[in-house]
């Protein structure tokens, strides 16, 4: 299966790229993915944990979506994948 995961800045800066086309097998969860994204990029888990952020924003949490729905990351377990999935990192946005 062929999915397309989007990082958002920092995380972007911190993995290197933006925009990334995993392969992988029948029967993977996000899970999986995150996996394997932490396996391609050493500095993945880092920047999850807010590495490239300044404090106190280095403690904001990345917020997960798949196709354009939100997914906590407790659920990534279960949440299977299909080819053509999107999975999306990027930081709660605030505003008015």
């Amino acid at each position: 299966m062929r999915i397309l995961v989007k990082l958002g800045a920092p995380l972007s800066q911190v993995v290197g790229e933006n925009k990334v086309v995993v392969e992988m097998p029948a029967g993977a969860t996000v899970a999986d993915l995150l996996h394997e994204l932490g396996r391609r990029y050493p500095d993945f888990e880092a920047g999850l944990k807010g590495k490239g952020l300044r404090p106190p924003l280095d403690r904001a949490l990345y917020t997960l979506f798949l196709n354009t729905r939100p997914l906590s990351f407790e659920r990534a377990a279960e949440t299977p994948l299909r080819d053509g999935d999107r999975l999306s990192l990027f930081l709660p946005v605030a505003g008015g």
